[in-house]
């Protein structure tokens, strides 16, 4: 084989998983989308039944007195608990060894009945009818998360990718679960580890709240709560002490919830583990008191140590899914948007040096969006994330926009009008292209198209429209329109309705709370009359509170000041400053009236 071939041998191996994986893609979007929604979530109902149920991969054979074990005997972890716990229908047989048999030992008399106890524990886990039961309830739990991650007010994702992604987060949460309590059975055995307590301490630190934890902070509380509850009912049923887990579980996942609401930061995650260790120290007392384990100080300090390692494990484990969840499904967090937000990232620093204007602008039109987002309950950190990238297009040619021209002579004069909004709607375009080197999340992208949507430039084509007149000729009004799309989103809405107030309030010669209410007013009435809002789920009742919010807050930034004498130009003469000895009151309207020629 020559060299040649040997090359294209290996570079085909190469691409092989990759070509793989694209036809397997390929495929699997031919089918349905109901029958890939109906597959999927049968899969994961049917992980979650087998990580809930105690199913044995191996049944110890039947043995009779004096047959030669095939291999080692050993009893199971969950039924060696269930044993010191509960009594598997017969006394504590397993206690001090688990270990019943060695391959190659006969079976006598007296290892007979423990290995039948063993053998018949196997084959109820097995029980299809066992099975089919756990499986339908499971389905159903299912069929409910499905309902409330499309119903939910406060999700942040859209209501299919919502659902998958508290659909995988439930499932591994059960199979977390379940590999903490075969760990805690385990661990309850050693010798070295018994001075921190049985079974029932170290199943303090299995992370019961990491799924809630996570979900709370990729989706919202409303769908994490849900999740929290199930995974907290199939806790129970994985457990020996099946209601005290639940109780457990549930307390320390609505306390994560809970405390990532109110702390939407950096540290969220350390700030939610730290209440999770609080509320697991007060838990596994209280758990302890109702199991009825008696009030030993030995076991009670190992529980305490035991519920503060639970949080770390939440804490770490969350950390590790969060990533990547946002990676796999596209996710924009509350800490990703504060990251993109901050002014050393370097399209941002680009946008503040190379068009000082537009970047104020931004800044200005991001203060507005944000107070509007709270007042309807959007998200205000997305909107004025996106309002802060909204316009990097400009940075491609920042003279030609009126904002960054410093007072110089205009551009636009020298070309027509129709090239000037080519130029003008080419920053959309260009910006796009910006932003996706620059691997912003596809959600911040959104808002460069959608701010404008397709909306007129109005100045161009009034003037184009004069020009034609006078010759007699006519203009269409869809060439100077923006190519869209509309706004898709409340927070796009937010952003279009502000960058068009923030633009028309700063060009008003005076800007008196009467002037901005009434130029507001126009814009917010105009954009519905043009049916920019027609793609999008913002209502009538929202639009009210965004125009009100709009008005009020630059009625705040554009605030009147009293002059300060000796400070003002000489054109802006203070009546102190005018009045001469000997001269009457009324002289001052001199320098009232320059002022005011000053400002005109």
């Amino acid at each position: 084989m020559t060299q040649e071939h040997q090359r294209s041998w290996l570079t085909r191996l190469k691409r092989l998983p990759q070509s793989a994986g694209q036809q397997l893609s390929i495929q699997f979007r031919r089918i349905p989308q109901r029958t890939r929604f109906l597959l999927l979530s049968t899969v994961f109902a049917f992980f979650t039944t087998l990580f809930t149920s105690h199913f044995s991969l191996t049944i110890v054979p039947a043995y009779q007195l004096g047959d030669i074990a095939k291999a080692d005997i050993v009893v199971p972890a969950d039924l060696l608990v269930k044993d010191q716990a509960h009594a598997f229908g017969a006394l504590p047989f397993f206690k001090h060894n688990p270990v019943i048999l060695r391959a190659g030992e006969s079976v006598n008399a007296e290892k007979l009945p423990l290995i039948e106890v063993v053998r018949r524990y196997q084959l109820a886990q097995r029980s299809p009818l066992r099975l089919l039961g756990l499986f339908a309830l499971i389905a159903l739990m299912y069929f409910a998360l499905f309902k409330a991650a499309t119903t939910s007010q406060s999700s942040r994702l859209g209501p299919r990718t919502a659902y998958w992604v508290a659909g995988s987060a439930l499932m591994i949460q059960t199979l977390l679960v379940r590999a903490g309590m075969y760990g805690a059975a385990v661990l309850s055995t050693q010798p070295e580890m018994m001075s921190l307590g049985g079974f029932f301490e170290f199943a303090f630190a299995i992370p019961f709240a990491s799924g809630a934890l996570v979900l709370s902070l990729l989706i919202g509380g409303q769908v994490a709560l849900v999740t929290g509850l199930m995974s907290a009912i199939l806790a129970g049923f994985i457990a020996p002490d099946g209601l005290a887990f639940v109780a457990f579980a549930l307390a320390g996942s609505v306390i994560a919830i809970y405390s990532v609401q109110r702390y939407h930061t950096r540290n969220a995650v350390v700030i939610a583990s730290t209440a999770v260790g609080a509320i697991n120290i007060l838990m596994g007392l209280a758990v302890m008191l109702i199991a009825e384990h008696g009030w030993q100080w030995s076991r009670v300090l190992g529980g305490m140590v035991l519920g503060l390692a639970g949080a770390l494990f939440t804490a770490a484990a969350a950390s590790l899914a969060i990533p990547v969840y946002e990676s796999a499904f596209d996710i924009l967090t509350d800490m990703k948007l504060m990251e993109l937000a901050n002014a050393d990232n370097p399209l941002l620093r680009q946008l503040a040096i190379t068009t000082p204007g537009t970047h104020h602008h931004s800044f200005m039109v991001g203060v507005l969006a944000e107070a509007a987002a709270k007042a309807i309950g959007a998200n205000p950190l997305l909107a004025r994330t996106g309002c802060l990238y909204h316009d990097i297009g400009k940075l491609a040619a920042p003279n030609m926009y009126i904002e960054n021209q410093k007072g110089g002579p205009n551009p636009h004069d020298r070309v027509s009008p129709l090239n000037s909004v080519r130029i003008i709607t080419g920053h959309v375009r260009r910006g796009i292209e910006m932003a996706r080197e620059a691997n912003l999340p596809s959600q911040i992208i959104d808002f460069i198209p959608q701010h404008h949507g397709t909306r007129v430039l109005a100045y161009f084509y009034h003037k184009a429209k004069a020009q034609a007149e006078a010759r007699g000729e006519t203009v269409n009004i869809e060439d100077f329109r923006y190519p869209g799309p509309k706004p898709q989103s409340k927070e796009a809405v937010i952003l279009m309705l502000a960058d068009g107030a923030e633009a028309s309030v700063r060009s008003l010669e005076e800007q008196t709370p009467e002037n901005i209410r009434a130029i507001i007013k126009k814009i917010v009435d105009s954009v519905v009359s043009d049916g920019q809002l027609d793609e999008s789920n913002v209502t009538m009742r929202e639009l009210t509170v965004i125009r009100e919010t709009l008005i009020n807050t630059l009625a705040n930034v554009y605030h009147q000041r009293i002059s300060y004498p000796g400070f003002n130009p000489p054109s802006e003469k203070t009546p102190a400053e005018t009045t001469q000895p000997g001269t009457s009151s009324q002289e001052p309207k001199g320098a009232e009236v320059s002022t005011a020629a000053a400002r005109r």
